[in-house]
Parts: structure tokens; sequence; C-alpha cells
């Protein structure tokens, strides 16, 4: 396919400086494409990046106080035109399909090469979807072979138990195992043994991603 070649307006949103500043040196080194604008943390984040009118934002998920999915979603409901490409680190079936209902025009993990990352910018740019093929892979044979994908997207929240959505809305406060434990008069073991739960149903790496996806879905 031929695409047009007109200047592509970048806005990086990541909160690692070194990741930012390797982004946007490979990015203007491209002809048909200039980083406008980037931001590290959350404040006015959408006036800020609305403001500077860009073609395609990459947005980090895991940004600190409020992630990524969700400033993307704002952003959307501002102005439907920008597109957005989700940077991740992290392989969640659940984060693409929530990408994917939100009308976001890309996911990519962090790791991909370059040359992979301005495809997909000039892909969405001219009004296609990106998603690359390990993350296509993964939510077609976790739909294959579990078969569960669309349920638990519909309620995130329905396979976790009360006990659990307990548990996680105490660490979200910033309780530890054992003050958990105390205040639920529960064994710090059988906590722990929670937490882990928690992280294999949801498909999480580890409880602050837990904590993050509550939030976003509304489980807590």
């Amino acid at each position: 396919m031929v695409y047009k070649v007109n200047e592509i307006k970048v806005f990086l949103v990541d909160d690692h400086a070194m990741i930012r500043e390797g982004l946007k040196l490979a990015l203007n080194s491209e002809k048909n494409i200039n980083v406008i604008g980037e931001s590290e943390d959350n404040i006015e984040i959408v006036q800020k990046i609305i403001a500077a009118k860009p073609d395609v934002v990459l947005m980090d998920i895991n940004m600190p106080e409020k992630d990524g999915l969700t400033i993307a979603k704002e952003i959307k409901k501002v102005n439907k035109s920008i597109k957005i490409i989700i940077l991740t680190m992290m392989d969640n079936e659940l984060y693409v399909m929530d990408a994917l209902k939100s009308n976001l025009e890309g996911f990519i993990y962090k790791d991909s090469k370059i040359i992979e990352l301005v495809d997909a910018i000039q892909k969405v740019y001219n009004g296609e979807k990106y998603f690359n093929e390990e993350i296509k892979n993964r939510i077609l044979d976790h739909i294959s072979s579990k078969g569960e994908l669309e349920a638990n997207y519909a309620d995130p929240g329905s396979i976790l138990t009360k006990r659990q959505k307990e548990i996680i809305r105490l660490a979200a406060k910033g309780l530890t195992s054992r003050e958990i434990a105390e205040k639920l008069f529960l064994s710090e073991l059988t906590v722990i043994k929670h937490r882990k739960n928690i992280i294999r149903k949801l498909g999480l790496k580890n409880f602050t991603e837990v904590v993050s996806y509550s939030y976003t879905n509304k489980i807590i």
C-alpha cells in the first residue's frame, strides 16, 4: 500500500526521560515524522495534547496516577481524530480488548524495533489499525483455547471473589499483606496466596498492574 507522505506530527507520553529521548531521536530521523511535543506526567496532559494538535500520540500504558488507557479515552472524548498508539511492556489481552473497544488505533510492545513503530505510525495515520503479530496471536490463542476473553472483558470483576476485590481495595490504599491480613482476620500467607491468584486470574505480572487495571475497569 502507498501511504500519504505528509508530515506526521507525533506527541510522546512516557514517564521515562530516556525512553522519550530515544524515541524522539529515532522518529525525528524519519523524513515524514516530526515529534512536536512530549509529556512525562498526567498534569493537564489531555489539554496539552489537544493544544499541540498532533496526528498521532504514542502513549505509555503505565503512567503515574492515571494509566495510559484512561488518558487515551479522555483524549478521544475531546478529539476523536487524534490517533493513539498504546506502548506497553504488558502482554495482557484484556488491555488490548480495552484498547479495541475504546477505538484506539494501535497497541505495540515497547521492545519492538523502531522500523515496526514507524510502520505502525504510518498505518494509523492513514486510517488503519495496528496490532503487532504477537499481540494478534495471543488474542486468537486466548479466545480459541479458553473462550473466555469476551466474557471476562464484559465484566472483568466477575472472575474475582468478593474477598479478592477487598484485598485489591486495601492494597490500593497502600496496606501491606500483613496489614491486610490483620484487618481481614486472615493469615498473612492466605493474603499472599490471594494476591498470587488475583494476578494469575487477570493475566497480569504484579500487583501494581492489578491495582491500575482494577481502577481502569471499575473493579474497585
